[in-house]
């Protein structure tokens, strides 16, 4: 059995156990506590002068649903929602793919546009591609940045903002809602890959949540964003792959996709290290904005000589002069998994 069947027999068997699992919960006594009007169920609390939440220490709360149990059949309930997911596998199907920040139009897509305009223009731009290459289906996806770099130091020491959980939770849900991924695209600056990605973990244990990193961004001591280039390591990179993999396998979720940009060789200097591992597909997209000659001449040699796992290319709506048409995109060779818009 390949890989992807077995994969795609794992999600079968997980939504199986999720229903299970979540009967089972419901059904069990005690095993959920109807809380008071104005309580979360499951959970009692009490208020002391401060106006903080105290947990109740009652002998009542005995039989209520504990955290981590209760944040299990969250993630069931998530993984039992997301059919759709497993089927989106880089060995069939193509990303396409809008990039950007809500709070910068010149990002990208993503804050350029309302929330309904935004999803109607990328299955629009997907429905090129599937209309041009039925025999790869087009997968949809929103490519979020955050952490962002800044051209100032923080408070923190990372040259980093970072978006409000709001904000986050909103374009999640959006994305999801209309059967597309969802990728976290980081500008760690002076920060680290582990401490970011440790910072949106939660996010990422859910299905149709997955990673993009930036090496353009990953910035050696006392460099400044926009001024030096920065470079990521394939020991970075491993570390994440290692993390999203171990998710993968031991929570029987669907594959998880990092995509990592690069557009010049020093960005990734040892990506002959980059180790690919069980449940994580890996894209390597060229980025940059230029003519088309100048980003062939890239992807021959980041998506073709050097490729890591799966290809990719970047283009930009408004930089690029002139801008690559999905025919000429789809005659690059090997003709890339991923096409993402800027």
């Amino acid at each position: 059995m390949q890989p992807d069947s077995r994969l795609a027999l794992a999600g079968i068997i997980s939504i199986i156990l999720a229903f299970a699992l979540i009967i089972a919960a419901l059904l069990l006594p005690g095993a959920i506590r109807r809380a008071p009007p104005g309580h979360p169920q499951g959970v009692a609390h009490s208020h002391g002068s401060s106006g903080d939440p105290v947990h109740s220490s009652s002998s009542s709360d005995a039989g209520a649903m504990s955290t981590g149990q209760r944040n299990r059949l969250i993630r069931l309930h998530n993984l039992q929602n997301s059919n759709w997911a497993w089927h989106t596998s880089l060995s069939d199907h193509r990303l396409v793919v809008f990039y950007g920040n809500p709070l910068s139009a010149v990002m990208g897509p993503i804050g350029r546009y309302s929330d309904s305009d935004l999803i109607a223009r990328l299955r629009e731009q997907g429905q090129v591609y599937a209309d041009l290459d039925p025999a790869h289906p087009v997968a949809l996806a929103l490519d979020y940045v955050t952490p962002i770099v800044q051209p100032v130091a923080m408070d923190d020491g990372t040259w980093t903002y970072h978006m409000p959980q709001a904000s986050i939770e909103h374009y999640i849900a959006l994305a999801n809602a209309n059967h597309a991924l969802f990728f976290f695209d980081m500008q760690v600056g002076h920060s680290t890959v582990q401490r970011e990605v440790e910072r949106v973990w939660p996010y990422l244990e859910r299905p149709g949540v997955d990673l993009t990193l930036d090496p353009e961004f990953d910035m050696p001591p006392g460099a400044i964003p926009d001024q030096v280039f920065g470079h990521m390591s394939a020991a970075e990179i491993n570390w994440a792959i290692d993390k999203l993999s171990n998710l993968v396998l031991s929570e029987h979720l669907p594959p998880k996709i990092l995509i990592i940009h690069q557009f010049r060789e020093e960005m990734l200097p040892d990506w002959q290290k980059i180790k690919v591992k069980p449940g994580v597909q890996v894209i390597t997209c060229v980025d940059g904005f230029g003519p088309p000659n100048t980003k062939i001449d890239d992807y021959r040699m980041f998506d073709k000589e050097q490729l890591i796992q799966y290809p990719g290319m970047k283009l930009f709506y408004d930089l690029d002069k002139p801008l690559m048409s999905p025919q000429d995109v789809l005659a690059l060779d090997p003709p890339p998994m991923m096409v993402m818009y800027q």
